[in-house]
């Protein structure tokens, strides 16, 4: 949830109007791309079944206390992309609604009825999953906010997500190797991707410690945030995640050294683009109050 806030807050300052910011959230999860940083595992699947009987569990979510019933489906692996390269099937559940008191008054309904909380998995299915673990079931889950693509419905759009993803997993399996290349983008790209993984906050919530990364991977990547495009100008909520996205991610405050740097657009002029000041005021702070800076990522702590 907390990373869902940061990205709100980062839309909202580059579109520069609330109202349409808080419009597009409502209709429009995060990227595939980030969406596959967020979650444990992804993959590309078929359900080939979906069990009859419900198992009842808690919500996978921080502070539940009422167990609820998950609907069971199998989703056969067809590929593994990120933590699943050596699975062949699995198992995910979803949240059944709560059975209806035929004898309670009918209430307003959206959309014709009782629907199940989240994603509803049939068999025969084809999708582009984003899974996080249940914390105590031996199945995974799919939160709001790492909705599957559908691959069969989703057209062309269907398999550029699935590249934008696979571009993700490559970075993931070997930072290293993508934050040597000679490229300055494809620098930033593997940079970006693994800020916004450390500094992850947990899908499913709970409490996190913040843990210091090394300091010279740490030095490698804020470097190589600078190298890549962070103009605002062109900003979409479906965009791929940006350097400016994981610079937002960082937190900083001025306990670190970081003074916000003040935008103003004159009346008249071409808008201020607001990704590129940041840049600017963050090579600076680079050189200056941040160069001892170290990357902390989050750690979610243990059960009690």
């Amino acid at each position: 949830m907390r990373t869902f806030l940061r990205v709100a807050a980062l839309v909202v300052a580059v579109v520069g109007t609330a109202e349409i910011a808080a419009a597009k959230l409502m209709i429009a999860p995060s990227p595939p791309a980030r969406r596959a940083i967020m979650a444990d595992i992804t993959l590309v699947g078929k359900v080939t079944g979906i069990e009859k009987e419900p198992v009842m569990a808690l919500p996978p979510y921080a502070g539940a206390k009422d167990k609820v019933a998950f609907q069971i489906a199998t989703v056969k692996v067809e590929t593994g992309l990120i933590g699943a390269e050596k699975l062949k099937e699995i198992k995910i559940g979803t949240i059944l609604p709560p059975k209806v008191d035929p004898k309670a008054p009918i209430g307003p309904r959206i959309g014709g009825g009782p629907r199940r909380f989240g994603v509803d998995l049939k068999e025969g299915q084809e999708l582009l999953l984003f899974l996080v673990k249940h914390p105590t079931e031996d199945f995974y889950t799919i939160p709001g906010g790492t909705l599957p693509v559908d691959i069969k419905t989703g057209g062309e759009q269907a398999k550029k997500d699935v590249e934008s993803v696979k571009q993700v997993a490559a970075i993931l399996a070997d930072p290293a190797k993508a934050l040597k290349s000679d490229k300055p983008d494809m620098r930033a790209e593997a940079a970006t991707v693994m800020v916004l993984k450390y500094r992850n906050y947990p899908v499913l919530g709970g409490e996190v410690d913040q843990v210091a990364i090394g300091a010279e991977e740490s030095k490698t990547l804020l470097k190589g945030l600078t190298e890549g495009n962070w103009s605002s100008m062109n900003f979409r909520f479906d965009s791929p995640p940006s350097p400016l996205q994981a610079f937002q991610m960082l937190g900083l405050t001025d306990k670190d050294g970081w003074i916000q740097p003040v935008i103003v657009n004159t009346p008249g002029a071409p808008p201020v683009d607001f990704g590129l000041v940041q840049r600017d005021a963050y090579m600076k702070w680079l050189e200056g109050p941040g160069k001892n800076y170290v990357i902390k990522k989050m750690v979610p702590k243990a059960p009690k």
